[in-house]
């Protein structure tokens, strides 16, 4: 699937190919709650049914847990501060910039 027609809600095989993970890496990361049940993914026919992945809380784990670029030790550190608003958007860009 082409990064400019990414889903509000996807499959794992979706999910697979709109990031760098593969299925089993993804199951993994359902299995050590990396991806938690009710943010990240849903059951919505129930236990033994497919799973579906929303989009948007996959690109904000990700860019949450994205590497920090350490200030030099002269210049004074400021407190991050966020409004917990997302730039679904910008989030997407950022997102595809990552997979290069």
């Amino acid at each position: 699937m082409p990064l400019g027609t990414v889903r509000p809600y996807m499959s794992i095989e979706q999910l697979e190919a709109a990031t760098p993970w593969s299925v089993p890496a993804i199951r993994k990361k359902m299995a050590r709650s990396v991806l938690k049940l009710g943010v990240h993914y849903f059951r919505p026919l129930g236990r033994r049914r497919e799973v579906v992945f929303k989009w948007s809380a996959i690109v904000a784990m990700v860019e949450q847990q994205s590497p920090r670029v350490e200030e030099p030790e002269s210049a004074p550190s400021r407190p991050r501060r966020t409004t917990g608003i997302i730039d679904v958007e910008q989030a997407t860009a950022d997102f595809e910039r990552l997979l290069g």
